[in-house]
């Protein structure tokens, strides 16, 4: 079964991320479009598969656009794996940190076992309590406390909606950066998902139909 890691965004720090070549672990305050009255210095992500459980009408990803990275990054990068809002203050006391999942101490000759993570988002996807179809958002999110440079991790970029639907000149500077750094942007109409689809598999389609 195939694995990604994906990291929301909104559009205005896309474009940064592009210039830049890497998502910032510390970006500057203005940067910051969540918690940005409590700097984490550390970069949010999560992890996505087919067939998570009731993934009917849920929403995929944070913020307007995703970035869409090689599951490579487990076994390169330190990380650990937690519940939503567990994170800790400093990426050091993940390890030790009684929300952690699962922890990775970088450059494993192997992936790490992801079972255990795997069955705490299928827990929450059995609530169905959270409302407002954000359940698989807020299973669990995977931290990492360096830069992830593109051009190593990036598979794609995929855009939340048509290019109608965003400023034209942003788009434009947009997809002139992306060809610039060699980086597939996907946009995807989110509209044409029907009721009863599985967003989560129509989007891993989308990534793997590049």
């Amino acid at each position: 079964m195939k694995e990604y890691i994906i990291h929301g965004t909104q559009i205005k720090n896309i474009i940064k991320i592009l210039k830049d070549g890497y998502i910032d672990n510390n970006p500057k305050k203005k940067d910051i479009t969540v918690l940005e009255n409590k700097p984490s210095n550390q970069i949010f992500t999560q992890l996505i598969y087919k067939n998570i459980l009731n993934q009917e009408n849920q929403i995929v990803h944070w913020g307007t656009c995703a970035i869409v990275l090689d599951k490579q990054l487990l076994k390169d990068y330190p990380f650990y794996a937690t519940h939503i809002g567990g994170f800790s203050d400093k990426f050091e006391n993940g390890k030790t940190n009684k929300n952690t999942i699962i922890y990775g101490d970088g450059n494993l000759t192997k992936n790490p076992n992801l079972n255990k993570l795997k069955n705490v988002i299928n827990k929450t996807m059995k609530q169905k309590n959270l409302g407002g179809n954000i359940e698989f958002m807020h299973s669990h999110e995977i931290l990492f406390n360096q830069k992830i440079p593109l051009d190593k991790y990036c598979i794609l970029i995929m855009m939340k909606g048509k290019k109608k639907d965003y400023d034209q000149k942003i788009i434009d500077k947009l997809i002139k950066l992306s060809k610039e750094k060699n980086i597939s942007i996907k946009f995807r109409d989110y509209k044409l998902i029907g009721k009863n689809e599985k967003p989560i598999n129509n989007f891993i389609d989308s990534i793997e139909s590049n």
